[in-house]
């Protein structure tokens, strides 16, 4: 009979816990206990775990599912045994991939649930919760040698990284809870919820029937359905693997958000429910109805002289930074990724994509010096209602670490005004704000930090000399409540400074190299 710890902040449903799992297991289950834990991959990167930071949301920490192995399955490194593990069992099925901590990814029948019982962050201005199809089998003939993200091995077959949705997020807008039953309005943060994870509709009407009687309000209880036309599910050798990502964005109190984050255990339970018998027959959740972005008013539309406002913002901004010691170039923006169905169907990696935000990034770029900065300017997203917040994160090329945020719709807010002129009835919906390595003479800068000799790790900064580029998140259309729609917003934008003997100097530094790698013969 599993035992269940005490939740602390959570021990009000201890007996609740209790009574789901001994009903499940009265009715034929295998419950075994998971985790919900937060997870700093630089740390990771910087310590040689991983060699990806898998374009982490700088300032914006994940909390990964780690799951146990199923029955049958051999344990990979680092795992405990599952339950009535029989090492010598010639049908056991082979480990899960190990690749950032184990049971980050993990494989699941089509007939087992995922049950998450505890309570929500606290108040911030976002968090989600979502399923995502992992590490996917390399396809025949393909070559994957260029993939930043691969794992595997004889035994558990080779795998490349995908990491793309399964379908909207249940977020801070829509997740019902003991204060939102049902969907009602009210504050999500700080209350209970139950999150069940399922590839088949039969399975999600057990662990909902399981959890009425053991005294759970169904007014609390949300799908995080698996499509099963998407994924490729079993134990077996080449068969898909899932992830489970729980993210939030700017703590109303950061200390209460990072309490709640380095003790989760105190506040969330997370179950493998697994049949002893499998299912014979099986009702897969279809390919669901995605929640429409497009609203029919566009950014354009509120701000029909944008053209000539951000021109005109532009020129200011290049009087006011530029001079005859600087270089400057307008840095290019495209489509970071795609969406998790496309990714999916594509076979490319979105790096846990969420379809609450749009992501565009820069061209790669490098700051030659010290002296070297941006300048990021643009529409305040938040203001016009296309978003709940923005911001812009700072990425090493090497490693797809995040090392350096601006929230340029909280932090940024109204700071374009000193370049308009005085009362001009747009200034609000337009920002600046500046990245460097050193802080401007009013305070106002991002700084980015160096790699070598960070105190943290290697992989919480970027020297100079490497490339680097921005990702700017739009994050919650504030009428749909998903993200905007990719056309319907004005993108960002950034100028690069670099100061032109430091140029020089990067010049000659590169022939060095050169030279010394005998790249170039004298």
């Amino acid at each position: 009979m599993y035992q269940n710890p005490m939740m602390n902040e959570f021990t009000d449903h201890n007996d609740n816990i209790n009574r789901f799992i001994s009903t499940l297991e009265e009715r034929g289950f295998i419950i075994q206990e998971g985790e919900l834990r937060y997870i700093d991959v630089l740390k990771l990167v910087s310590e040689g775990v991983v060699d990806n930071a898998m374009g982490n949301h700088a300032g914006a920490p994940y909390s990964p599912v780690l799951l146990p192995p199923a029955p049958n399955q051999h344990p990979s490194e680092g795992q405990k045994p599952p339950l009535g593990y029989n090492p010598d069992d010639p049908t056991n099925y082979p480990p899960n991939l190990n690749y950032v901590a184990p049971g980050f990814t993990y494989k699941l029948r089509p007939d087992e649930a995922i049950v998450m019982i505890g309570q929500t962050p606290p108040q911030a201005v976002y968090f989600g919760f979502r399923s995502y199809l992992g590490f996917v089998e390399n396809k025949p003939g393909k070559d994957y040698s260029d993939e930043e993200v691969t794992a595997g091995d004889a035994e558990t077959g080779f795998y490349h990284g995908v990491f793309g949705g399964l379908g909207d997020q249940l977020n801070n807008f829509n997740i019902w809870t003991e204060n939102t039953q049902g969907g009602t309005a009210g504050s999500p943060f700080n209350s209970a919820t139950i999150i069940i994870t399922t590839a088949d509709q039969s399975v999600n009407k057990q662990m909902r029937d399981a959890l009425a009687g053991a005294g759970f309000d169904p007014g609390i209880m949300n799908d995080d359905n698996i499509p099963a036309g998407l994924v490729n599910m079993g134990l077996e050798k080449g068969k898909d693997t899932f992830s489970y990502i729980m993210r939030a964005v700017i703590w109303a109190e950061k200390f209460i958000g990072d309490q709640y984050l380095n003790n989760l255990s105190r506040y969330m339970k997370v179950f493998r429910v697994t049949p002893k018998t499998p299912y014979k027959s099986l009702t897969p959740w279809p390919i669901p109805n995605l929640k429409i972005k497009e609203t029919g008013t566009t950014e354009f539309q509120i701000l029909p002289y944008a053209r000539y406002e951000l021109d005109y913002l532009r020129n200011q901004i290049l009087a006011k930074y530029g001079s005859e010691e600087f270089d400057h170039v307008d840095l290019n923006f495209d489509l970071a990724i795609v969406e998790g169905f496309e990714a999916i169907l594509n076979d490319v990696n979105v790096w846990a994509d969420n379809r609450d935000a749009i992501y565009i990034e820069s061209d790669y770029f490098q700051f030659k010096s010290d002296d070297d900065f941006l300048i990021l300017y643009g529409v305040n997203h938040e203001q016009t209602g296309k978003a709940v917040f923005s911001n812009a994160s700072f990425y090493g090329a090497e490693h797809f670490n995040g090392v350096a945020v601006a929230n340029t719709t909280t932090e940024f807010k109204g700071t374009a005004a000193e370049l308009f002129p005085e009362g001009y009835e747009n200034e609000t919906f337009y920002y600046v704000c500046r990245m460097s390595r050193n802080i401007d003479e009013q305070g106002m800068d991002i700084i980015v930090p160096y790699s070598t000799g960070n105190p943290n790790g290697t992989a919480y900064g970027v020297d100079n000399h490497q490339d680097a580029s921005i990702i700017f998140r739009i994050y919650v259309d504030k009428q749909t409540l998903v993200g905007p729609a990719l056309f319907d917003v004005i993108w960002d934008r950034a100028i690069l400074f670099t100061k032109k003997n430091s140029r020089k100097k990067a010049v000659f530094e590169d022939i060095k190299i050169k030279i010394a790698n005998k790249e170039i013969k004298l």
